[in-house]
């Protein structure tokens, strides 16, 4: 177990000290295998069910094309742990969705207030130049023969714990079938969900991040809105995440970003801001912290806590807090969950806080054996 201890107390208003307190973070685990085996398993969701139940959704894919993700074989699952996350029963697998030739990409999971599961994710179509579709702005060549196409963002519902779920829904989206999504919904206090996504609109030189909004459980989708967005093609946004501040309108969004000429590894991550429930958005700016993607989480400390991937040495997952509301985050007060990565493809952190303050991420690892897996980390963070 490891403990960092950061700052020290004096006799200074607590307005003070709510900016500068001192924290305390205890590894408790670096690496649980949440599934592990030999196929290849990556960008998992973290989703705590009523009755305490763990459940992990990831990607699971029996072939890999030359590691650009992209497997038509690839399908959503999901696993169970019953024991706060210290284990996960591989003989609890349930696939989401699967399709034949169509590679189901970046599956992400929220438990909605009534109970339901609420799954969301994209598709890549694998085939033959004569196969392309016209007019698609999202196009991969594999292997001189093959290419992938995406063909939009889906969601899925179940009322049953995940234990069985309904064929998805097609999304719509301004940025038709390249609309890709990362993140899971966020549902507002009066039941309006939001959808983070990305993609391009059919005038735009690079990646635009929007979110989606719902009325109706996310059977159909409107009323969308630009978080980010570089009309000199300079920048593009990728991977929106996404957190509501209690008591509030006000959403913060912390979003992946590349730069032209793009990067191996990417960039710094970007915020942007909403005072009005997300219909509008501040210009992004540029944060300290190098990493993506993003994902969020309110911790019951009040603190914001960002996890991410760190794609470049030493390669490995860390998160960064925050304790003024997104104001600032405390990068020296980063923290390492894995430094031991063998290259950049690992990461897609997703994170949630168990009832005792455990804190738990999820991530995708590759080891030495050239296993792809989820894992999991559990630790603590506390005023000291």
């Amino acid at each position: 177990m490891g403990v960092m201890r950061y700052f020290h107390k004096c006799s200074l208003p607590y307005s003070f000290w709510r900016f500068r307190l001192a924290l305390k973070v205890s590894i408790l685990d670096r690496d649980i295998p949440v599934y592990k085996n030999s196929k290849s398993y990556s960008f998992p969701s973290l989703e705590v069910l009523d009755d305490g139940t763990l459940i992990c959704a990831f990607r699971e894919a029996a072939k890999r094309r030359f590691r650009t993700h992209i497997d038509p074989t690839s399908k959503a699952v999901l696993v169970r742990s019953t024991d706060n996350g210290k284990s996960w029963d591989p003989q609890t697998k349930v696939v989401i969705w699967e399709e034949d030739g169509c590679g189901i990409q970046d599956p992400s999971v929220r438990r909605l207030r009534d109970g339901t599961l609420i799954a969301n994710f994209f598709k890549w179509r694998v085939g033959t130049e004569r196969d392309l579709p016209d007019g698609n702005r999202r196009i991969r060549g594999l292997d001189g023969v093959h290419y992938a196409w995406t063909e939009g963002t889906y969601v899925s519902w179940s009322k049953d714990g995940g234990e069985t779920w309904t064929e998805p829904v097609k999304v719509n989206s301004p940025m038709e079938d390249s609309t890709a999504t990362s993140e899971p919904v966020l549902e507002l206090p009066d039941g309006t969900l939001l959808l983070p996504v990305y993609g391009q609109l059919e005038s735009d030189e690079t990646s635009r991040a929007m979110v989606l909004r719902s009325y109706d459980g996310g059977r159909t989708w409107r009323d969308p809105s630009t978080i980010a967005y570089d009309p000199l093609g300079n920048i593009g946004f990728f991977e929106p995440a996404l957190l509501h501040l209690p008591g509030s309108e006000k959403i913060i969004c912390m979003l992946r970003t590349h730069k032209k000429p793009r990067e191996e590894y990417g960039y710094y991550l970007y915020q942007s801001e909403s005072e009005d429930m997300g219909r509008t958005w501040s210009t992004p700016k540029k944060t300290r912290i190098w990493g993506h993607p993003p994902n969020l989480t309110l911790l019951k400390e009040g603190f914001i806590l960002c996890s991410y991937g760190y794609r470049r040495p030493p390669y490995g997952v860390r998160a960064c807090i925050s304790t003024d509301n997104g104001k600032s985050w405390k990068l020296e007060s980063e923290v390492i969950l894995r430094s031991d990565g063998l290259d950049g493809d690992l990461g897609y952190p997703s994170t949630v806080q168990l009832t005792d303050g455990t804190i738990l991420t999820s991530y995708y690892f590759r080891d030495r054996s050239d296993i792809t897996y989820i894992a999991l980390a559990r630790y603590r963070i506390e005023e000291s």
